[in-house]
């Protein structure tokens, strides 16, 4: 009886995965590309940036910012350093671009004890930014010459105030690399569904947008998901005015995590964000996510115990979730004209139960971490 009642809950468990993740492929294939077009006039745009510690990757960030086809009168660029302890300020005081200024956050800060550093620094990167747009991208990135330009685009819809835009890693072939690369293909394509179907609004602090005038200070007080408060603010104040910015000419690349641990660190510091969400509908996704990795995951540790059953009703579901999962992340991949190596996105699949599981049981008791040699909650 108890067998029976468990597969059931399994089964429930899995068409409810299955809708969702159906859902999501539907208003992804549904959201056409945004395409390049002649600006009716072009607006002030302010770039912030913030970076600690990214000695090798800011100076490319800064340069193709700089060299974007985009009116260099028309828009400026705007680092705040926190706290590095590297050679940033070096580098940051030999950049020569007549658009570009940066402040270090301790002259700002007196010592104070805070948790947030980022979201400090983004309050003061708005208050010194001139333009009606503001543009935030992180430190270790770099972007096509037509990124702001293909923001700017979204802006002569006047509804719009937020757009947030798509990330993708430049990666290797390692398993981890690998496995970053895929599971961030199903992040962008979720946050897109999501905000065009109107289920939730994610955001990525990468490549995102809005308009200074909507700015307020995300109140919780994690040490990341600055991006995704703000987005929730700005939807819950302002309804039906953020967007997703489906457009190659808009992507933001970056670089995953290239140790385990610092790939768990920087999970770790996602996951207790998701506390401070207060979006039933996100809650509920990432509830639902979680039970049928944590389904999956218990039918193959109970193969040990009943037999050959159990072994049948396993690779079903995980045939079936395999199989839910592909499609999705195929399509995806398919905008970002990526070539899906099938049998490393199936084994990164296979991988995804242990791993969601794991960071979502850890975040549940983990309050405090380090991340670039600070410690935060």
């Amino acid at each position: 009886m108890a067998l029976l009642i468990f597969y059931l809950v399994s089964l429930i468990i899995s068409l409810l995965y299955f809708s969702l993740m159906l859902y999501y492929w539907y208003y992804w294939n549904k959201t056409e590309p945004d395409k390049n077009f002649g600006l009716n006039s072009y607006p002030f745009i302010s770039v912030i940036i913030i970076g600690r510690n990214e000695e090798n990757n800011l100076l490319s960030c800064i340069d193709s910012i700089a060299n974007n086809n985009y009116p260099k009168t028309l828009f400026e660029i705007i680092y705040i350093d926190d706290y590095s302890t590297d050679k940033s300020l070096k580098i940051l005081n030999d950049v020569k671009y007549k658009n570009f200024s940066f402040y270090e956050l301790k002259d700002f800060l007196d010592e104070e004890n805070i948790n947030n550093y980022k979201k400090k620094a983004v309050e003061i990167a708005v208050s010194k930014a001139q333009g009606e747009i503001i543009l935030q991208t992180d430190a270790d990135t770099f972007v096509g010459k037509d990124w702001i330009l293909s923001h700017a685009m979204k802006y002569e819809d006047k509804n719009n105030r937020f757009v947030t835009g798509p990330v993708f890693f430049k990666s290797d072939n390692s398993t981890l690399q690998q496995f970053q690369k895929y599971d961030l293909l199903t992040t962008m394509g979720v946050t897109c569904a999501g905000i065009n179907s109107g289920l939730h609004y994610m955001a990525n602090g990468a490549n995102m947008s809005f308009r200074k005038e909507v700015y307020s200070s995300p109140t919780p007080d994690f040490a990341s998901g600055d991006d995704m408060f703000l987005a929730q603010t700005i939807e819950k104040n302002y309804p039906d005015s953020i967007s997703f910015l489906k457009n190659l000419d808009g992507v933001v690349y970056t670089f995953p995590e290239k140790t385990l641990s610092d790939f768990i660190r920087q999970r770790l510091r996602w996951a207790t964000k998701t506390k401070g969400y207060d979006s039933l509908a996100m809650k509920s996704v990432i509830t639902l996510i979680f039970l049928m990795n944590f389904i999956v995951l218990s039918n193959i540790l109970l193969i040990l115990f009943w037999g050959y059953n159990q072994i049948y009703f396993t690779l079903f579901l995980l045939i079936f979730k395999l199989l839910v999962d592909i499609l999705f992340i195929k399509s995806v991949a398919k905008f970002f004209e990526e070539k899906i190596n099938y049998l490393s996105l199936i084994l990164s699949l296979l991988r995804y139960p242990f791993y969601i599981v794991f960071i979502g049981t850890l975040s549940l008791f983990v309050s405090k971490y380090k991340w670039k040699s600070r410690a935060v909650r």
